[in-house]
């Protein structure tokens, strides 16, 4: 199946009640992609241990366990934030804008945290009998074992959390999932509850998602179309910007936050010249130097004084 399959299919399910659920059972049973493999998951753990580290890079004289942790777009299985409770944090506010959470998926999380103790970069301790997860428990079962409270459906661009109430903040390739207009009001929002003193770690992934799936693409590839073109390849439920990552950078600069760290992934050799192959879009072409088009992804880092 080619990724223009893919992406009518998903468009398809995007349109009806249980499209999530479609989605993930197409997902399970039909491309395989759910549950992640566990070479992915350990690197997914990793990506934790970098976010912590950041924090920790950041705020040096602070314990996890006085600190209160945001994150939004936390996603179907919850490794991140039961990443991060297991390294120490004890009041984790996760949202989604809709209920993405599969008990399924949550249940194999905990699995393979147990299989894969001594396998990952940092130790962990899993709390004792922790119940099998289910539709009707999840939350009870997050909050008591893991000090989650998942919130869903909330729009992260009016949260209704406290001013000034957050110590850490963290997105994990969500960012490149949210149209344009909503993230200086997202931004906005988490400057209004971030403490002073705070720090914000974003990981954000600017290449075409169709090829992680579809390997006769390169990651350039959807900035050859035009936004109506796009538009009808751009399922809501794997929604993707195109955004580069001059474009966030902008973006934040017109917010109170300060980017502290800067990291840039650029490509090689051989993904610079698929992207000279690709005839772009006028918008990307006139625009955004090739230089500027080749970033693969990036952590931002953002602190409020």
């Amino acid at each position: 199946m080619n990724f223009t399959s893919k992406a009518y299919l998903q468009i398809f399910f995007s349109a009806l009640p249980n499209g999530e659920k479609i989605n993930y059972l197409f997902q399970k049973h039909v491309t395989h992609s759910l549950p992640i493999s566990d070479e992915d998951f350990i690197v997914k753990l990793s990506t934790v241990k970098m976010h912590y580290d950041i924090f920790y890079k950041y705020k040096p004289d602070s314990s996890p366990e006085n600190c209160n942790y945001y994150e939004f777009g936390s996603g179907y299985d919850l490794v991140i934030p039961i990443g991060i409770s297991l390294l120490g944090f004890n009041n984790l506010k996760c949202i989604d804008i809709r209920e993405l959470v599969f008990p399924e998926l949550i249940n194999d999380t905990i699995r393979r945290l147990s299989k894969l103790q001594g396998k990952v970069n940092f130790e962990y301790i899993l709390p004792d009998n922790i119940p099998i997860v289910t539709k009707s428990n999840f939350k009870n079962v997050l909050k008591e074992y893991f000090s989650i409270d998942y919130m869903a459906p909330l729009d992260a661009r009016n949260t209704r959390l406290e001013m000034n109430s957050i110590d850490f903040m963290l997105s994990n390739a969500t960012m490149e999932h949210i149209p344009q207009m909503h993230i200086r009001p997202i931004l906005d929002e988490c400057f209004r509850i971030m403490k002073p003193g705070g720090v914000m770690s974003n990981a954000i992934d600017y290449r075409d998602h169709w090829s992680f799936f579809d390997k006769n693409i390169s990651c350039y590839n959807y900035l050859q179309y035009s936004p109506a073109q796009w538009n009808r390849l751009n399922p809501s439920i794997m929604y993707q910007n195109r955004m580069r990552h001059r474009d966030y950078i902008e973006i934040i600069k017109k917010t109170g936050f300060e980017i502290v760290e800067e990291i840039p992934d650029h490509c090689g050799e051989n993904e610079f010249s698929q992207l000279q192959k690709i005839k772009l879009d006028p918008h990307y072409k006139n625009n955004y130097t090739p230089e500027e088009l080749s970033i693969k992804s990036s952590m931002i880092v953002l602190r409020k004084n």
